[in-house]
């Protein structure tokens, strides 16, 4: 078989960069190949709830495997030396790198979902949470936007049944479409429900690229609570290093100096909030969040 030349290469690319905004679409041929017919179809997804009474002091809803360490690994630590059971949510399967799973081979999404998953659960494992303590939801990577009640769906189920003391999640920031995605509809779930016990933490945005060691919130004056910024030990430097080693295929060992930061989350100027530092526009996002809210009022 011929390669492709490069104007067709060329042409090709430009196709799926002008599809890439038709989310409707994108969701129909994800839900055709059966790849993600939610919620008993979707890549990776690991979300066996365990029936025993134990509490749950802490729940983390990441984005992606790894969200976890970069934002929140010394936090998470001295919660676990306070003898807090933490559970870990990842709403993605971590599938995208290059490209969306939608148009890439289903046996290499699923596997690198798997690779993703056990590689979070085995750095987690250095602070002893144990892998029936860690779920993901299975959406795709980078496409989080196409699924907004269903992934809603999830986390007011998960909370319900967690019933967690204390819940972390990204800003809203400007960094990664599925951070913002996520905090989006966690932070609109805790307002419907009253649930005011809500932190949530920077990672990257803009300004401030991965591995920023004095990170600090995009917006710190204008949706702000209580924030802090967390001093890291060396003890925790070198923890935060190893776990991330442990997360091999995205290589993010060399952002170790990553600084950590939380504040109190504002739940109250939600679509302003997303509207002004998401990277999706406002003309895209403003069909979807209306559907969205139609779905859970």
């Amino acid at each position: 078989m011929q390669l492709l030349n490069p104007v067709v290469r060329k042409f090709l690319r430009k196709v799926k960069q002008y599809l890439l905004k038709f989310d409707s679409f994108i969701k129909m041929v994800e839900y055709c190949r059966g790849l993600y017919r939610y919620p008993h179809k979707m890549i990776g997804r690991e979300l066996v709830i365990c029936t025993s009474d134990e509490e749950t002091d802490v729940l983390v809803l990441a984005a992606h495997p790894d969200d976890d360490v970069l934002g929140l690994c010394s936090t998470l630590y001295r919660h676990r030396m306070n003898g807090d059971r933490i559970k870990i949510v990842f709403v993605t399967n971590g599938t995208a790198g290059k490209g969306e799973s939608w148009h890439l081979k289903t046996k290499h999404s699923r596997n690198k979902a798997n690779v993703r998953y056990m590689e979070a659960v085995s750095a987690l494992s250095q602070i002893n949470i144990k892998e029936d303590t860690i779920f993901c939801l299975g959406f795709p990577d980078g496409g989080t936007q196409r699924y907004l009640q269903e992934i809603s769906m999830d986390i007011m189920m998960l909370m319900e049944k967690l019933n967690p003391k204390r819940v972390y999640v990204h800003c809203i920031e400007g960094g990664h479409v599925d951070h913002d995605i996520t905090s989006f509809i966690v932070k609109s779930i805790c307002n419907k429900t009253g649930y005011v016990n809500l932190y949530e933490w920077a990672e990257y945005n803009p300004s401030q690229p991965i591995g920023t060691r004095n990170i600090q919130f995009f917006n710190p004056n204008k949706y702000s609570m209580e924030q802090s910024k967390v001093e890291i030990t060396e003890q925790e430097r070198v923890l935060k290093r190893k776990m991330l080693a442990l997360h091999k295929s995205q290589d993010v060992e060399q952002y170790y100096m990553q600084g950590e930061a939380i504040r109190k989350a504002d739940s109250t100027k939600l679509e302003e909030e997303l509207y002004e530092y998401c990277e999706l526009s406002k003309r895209r996002l403003t069909p979807l969040v209306a559907k969205y809210y139609k779905s859970i009022s």
